[in-house]
């Protein structure tokens, strides 16, 4: 007796799915970017500079210039 190969059943083109898609993964909240630093001019540096050093005495306009510098600097208005 001879014995003939067994052939494998016909598989099926598509697989029935079980489970529905998955989703894809949410992702994460992309973080803001940080807003450019705000940098004094090279003039105000060099006052403050001298002023703290002692080697100039800080006028009432020096310290103004030196004040709106600082305040126009501040992340959050209204700071006190």
């Amino acid at each position: 007796m001879t014995k003939k190969p067994i052939k494998a059943p016909a598989k099926p083109a598509v697989k029935p799915s079980a489970k529905p898609a998955a989703k894809p993964a949410a992702k994460a909240p992309a973080k803001k970017a940080a807003p450019p630093k705000k940098q004094s001019s090279s003039e105000l540096s060099s006052l403050a500079s001298d002023i703290l050093a002692g080697r100039k005495k800080a006028t009432k306009s020096d310290v103004e210039r030196l004040a709106a510098s600082v305040l126009g600097q501040d992340e959050k208005k209204g700071q006190s």
